[in-house]
């Protein structure tokens, strides 16, 4: 006799217009989530998920490059107090393939669940202790960690240059430059871009455009 499997339809409506259509339980866009048995999806997790999922099974363009992706968590981000932002990590081995599709990933993201998106793989920084004296990965340092995530966050954009300036009180201000053609399309990034990497490395940063990268040449 062949057993009977109930599952929860759960329906909601977001203010884009966009339905999410699920099973709580059994939906194959869960399986787009890596989480230990501990642990459960959120809400926002679950529905970046089911986004995805449905654009890898309906684009052939992202199909490929989207079957066995997986996210690990969702993170959100207060830029101000109108305006958030969410932040999407991800196995490191998936970056190459996401790269290819990530401006469409992130477009489809931003109409269908209304805020702004940024993919940053998952990394780990590694420490020596006080008595062991093993080299560390130059990938593992705090440094190269941090530069990574700055590279993820302004993904597809390129950065032209970077300053630190030295503040009398001891601490660092990193002043990043992107390219000037991107500036239209960008400003209303910005500020994004720098909540977000202060949220996520605690330093302190800001953004400028830069025409000429070989003259050094600032717009802003």
């Amino acid at each position: 006799r062949s057993k009977a499997t109930v599952s929860v339809l759960y329906w909601s409506n977001t203010s884009s217009g966009y339905t999410f259509l699920y099973h709580k339980m059994s939906s194959p866009s869960m399986n787009k989530i890596r989480k230990s048995h501990r642990k459960t999806a959120t809400d926002l997790e679950t529905k970046v998920a089911q986004v995805i999922y449905d654009s890898e099974q309906n684009s052939k363009n992202v199909k490929a490059a989207l079957t066995g992706f997986v996210i690990n968590s969702v993170k959100v981000i207060e830029v101000s107090s109108t305006k958030t932002a969410a932040v999407v990590f991800f196995p490191l081995r998936f970056i190459r393939k996401l790269h290819k599709v990530q401006k469409t990933l992130v477009a489809d993201l931003e109409k269908k669940l209304q805020r702004q998106f940024m993919f940053v793989a998952q990394r780990k920084i590694q420490t020596t202790g006080a008595t062991t004296h093993c080299p560390i990965q130059r990938s593992r340092t705090m440094k190269a960690v941090q530069e990574a995530v700055l590279d993820d966050i302004c993904y597809p954009n390129d950065i032209c240059g970077k300053r630190i300036r030295q503040l009398t009180d001891g601490s660092k201000h990193l002043k990043v430059y992107l390219d000037a053609r991107d500036k239209n399309k960008l400003d209303n990034r910005v500020d994004t871009f720098t909540a977000a990497y202060n949220k996520l490395t605690g330093r302190n940063i800001s953004f400028g455009f830069m025409s000429n990268p070989a003259l050094q040449q600032v717009v802003a």
